[in-house]
């Protein structure tokens, strides 16, 4: 019993924690919030007083809870961002390099079984030049996302799963980033030299693959989605780190603000 009414406690702690990020027109219901945590939904005065699990004993203030959610959201945008937007960001981690697309893995085949596998690393090696340029882009974008979130939006998230607000931007932003980003993506397609390279490699398959012939893909198409799959790959990762490990929790605020509710 004693149990069920600590992890009622946390989740009602956390459900005001979220409340405090969304407006100060909410502060009525988050008082009411609080009255029910602070009562320990029936539980003895003398527990009800006792710090939270993993708290320090330090009192979190509105202002406190509200600027440590936004700063741990904006803490694994901006390490995902920074991780890719880098020589090799993307080309040099396996989780997000970008490939050579579906159709052309025959082609990819082929030409390394005769030894022009020099001519694929090429361009494999142009589209992820591209996205690491493209990618500093998204900032703007997924910031603004972090400070429109609903009451609605973020009880979903802490209910959810690691990746939850990963989720949250990808349904909310990909569109709006796609439109962002593709420009850039065009322009570092020319700068790599992307198109020239497909052509070089394309060239060399000659009348081997015959159905390849009329193939022709969108490669700034393919680079810009395949780029924004790898920033929310980055994401996840960074999102489920700090939910999990204290030692990623880089400010003294976020550890407070996590520590508090048992993180």
């Amino acid at each position: 019993m004693k149990k069920s009414i600590t992890h009622l406690a946390i989740v009602l702690a956390s459900l005001v924690f979220f409340a405090g990020i969304i407006s100060p027109a909410l502060g009525g219901w988050t008082d009411s919030l609080k009255k029910v945590f602070s009562s320990g939904a029936g539980a003895s005065s003398e527990a009800s007083s006792q710090p939270a699990a993993g708290d320090s004993g330090a009192n979190l203030s509105d202002s406190e809870m509200n600027s440590g959610i936004k700063e741990a959201l904006h803490q694994a945008v901006n390490t995902a961002i920074a991780s890719l937007g880098q020589e090799n960001g993307y080309l040099g981690n396996d989780l997000v390099k970008i490939a050579m697309p579906e159709k052309l893995t025959r082609a990819e085949s082929l030409l390394r079984t005769v030894g022009q596998g020099k001519l694929v690393d090429q361009f494999v090696e142009s589209m992820n030049r591209a996205a690491e340029k493209a990618v500093p882009k998204t900032t703007g974008i997924l910031g603004k996302a972090v400070t429109s979130m609903s009451l609605e939006d973020a009880a979903k998230i802490l209910q959810g799963e690691d990746n939850a607000a990963t989720q949250y931007f990808e349904q909310k932003t990909r569109e709006e980033l796609f439109a962002e980003i593709k420009p850039v993506v065009e322009e570092a397609t020319d700068t790599a030299m992307v198109t020239s390279y497909y052509k070089n490699m394309m060239g060399k398959v000659g009348t081997s693959l015959p159905l390849l012939q009329s193939y022709s893909p969108d490669l700034d198409q393919y680079v810009t989605d395949k780029a924004l799959d790898g920033l929310f790959v980055i994401m996840a990762q960074e999102e489920k780190k700090i939910r999990e490990n204290p030692a990623a929790r880089t400010t003294d605020l976020l550890k407070k603000v996590f520590g508090y509710f048992g993180g």
